[in-house]
């Protein structure tokens, strides 16, 4: 029986894809990219924003006109929505955040799998594998922990158990997620950490790269980024949730962090990832945002060593304490995110540009017969020529010239 599956919003999303694939896999279930093919559709939902919102709404009332495919829909829009889906679409199923965890149980009632054997989709070497749901923080802007709950953590020997079946399955990078991952293991008893996780990682036979998904810098204290340092699987780039470089649109946030602070926990990434990739999530044209705030943003970027950003034009979601607060003129908060989103264009091609001519570590991807593309420890997507026989190994990429912000060329070294 075949299924086939959609997904918007955060790394958090994709993990739970891959596992729901996984495990579906395993029980006899055969994944597909055609709808036509499928029995049944899984889609999981994003409500961060309102675009992301209307994205997911448009695709479902596509898919309703179109397929005679019933879905399976999950997540953060359904928590938002359910009552209006649940009386629009009748013939499907929802789940909310807190109903995920029996999604691959009820597909087993639903549609039972009309056969025991194995399937294992096309090739992948990396895989997102979330670790922690939920936050505990109250960011003015944000609606998640209203959606997701409180902060919790799946226990160490769990994520172990995880990582070691997923490495023996071929997959050779982890990549780490969670609402705040910073804040794994701060709810368990006895206390657990992320650093504490990540080096029992080192261990798991098998598994070359281990990457982290967006860290809070509320979280991040010397100690850590000098102990991460010394564990050779971690990889050489890091994601930051700054949000604004002015001090006082971050206080209005309730972020409870500085500029100053930034800096300091940039430069210390810096001094024990010489080579690192780093980046940070960046909104614009937060309420009341001033002229002179959005240019100490500006005078941030600067000076701070980064070398690309994911920028977000400011969206107000009901329920938020800054969806209250009078919002700046749209034409306003457009000039303003193109121009961050200049920057950080600059930004990635400048990185790219230090990094010809030298030699990284990473893992292939894709293979065609036209070329292969690699994925390096420090998250450039270099493309070489067609090479066999590097599937599930590790491998070193030399980097020969930049195609453009997104892609590198090089050659197998």
């Amino acid at each position: 029986m075949k299924f086939v599956i959609e997904c918007f919003g955060c790394r958090s999303n994709q993990a739970e894809v891959q596992e729901w694939i996984i495990e579906l896999e395993k029980r006899g279930y055969e994944l597909t990219t055609s709808a036509a093919e499928a029995t049944f559709g899984i889609l999981n939902t994003c409500s961060v924003t309102e675009k992301a919102e209307k994205d997911v709404l448009r695709f479902i009332g596509r898919t309703y006109r179109h397929t005679g495919v019933k879905w399976l829909i999950a997540g953060c829009a359904v928590s938002r929505e359910r009552a209006g889906m649940e009386q629009k679409y009748r013939d499907y199923f929802f789940f909310d955040n807190r109903e995920k965890q029996r999604l691959v149980e009820t597909i087993c009632e639903l549609f039972p799998a009309d056969n025991r054997l194995i399937y294992h989709s096309a090739f992948r070497s990396r895989v997102f594998l979330k670790v922690q749901d939920g936050c505990n923080f109250r960011c003015s802007y944000c609606i998640v922990p209203s959606l997701r709950g409180k902060a919790r953590s799946l226990e160490k020997k769990e994520v172990l158990a995880k990582v070691r079946r997923y490495a023996g399955l071929g997959y050779r990078e982890t990549v780490l997620t969670g609402i705040n991952l910073s804040s794994y293991g701060y709810d368990l008893f006895p206390r657990q950490t992320l650093l504490e996780l990540v080096g029992e990682m080192q261990h798991v036979r098998g598994l070359e790269i281990i990457r982290l998904s967006s860290l809070d810098p509320r979280f991040i204290r010397y100690h850590f980024i000098k102990e991460l340092s010394a564990m050779p699987k971690v990889a050489d780039s890091f994601h930051f949730s700054f949000q604004s470089g002015s001090d006082a649109v971050i206080r209005r946030m309730n972020r409870g962090s500085k500029g100053a602070e930034y800096l300091k926990i940039l430069a210390h990434f810096r001094e024990y990832f010489p080579e690192a990739n780093l980046g940070a999530d960046f909104i614009v044209g937060f309420p009341g945002e001033s002229e002179k705030e959005f240019r100490e943003t500006v005078a941030f970027l600067q000076e701070a060593p980064l070398n690309y950003l994911h920028v977000f034009p400011f969206s107000p979601r009901p329920g938020t304490k800054a969806a209250a607060l009078e919002t700046l003129p749209p034409q306003v908060v457009r000039a303003r995110a193109a121009e961050l989103k200049e920057l950080g264009s600059r930004m990635k091609l400048a990185y790219r540009d230090h990094c010809r001519g030298k030699t990284f570590s990473g893992i292939l991807i894709e293979e065609n017969p036209n070329y292969a593309l690699v994925v390096t420890r420090n998250f450039l997507s270099v493309r070489v020529p067609p090479v066999r026989g590097y599937k599930k190994r590790k491998l070193l990429v030399r980097v020969e010239s930049v195609v453009n912000e997104n892609l590198c060329e090089g050659k197998i070294a």
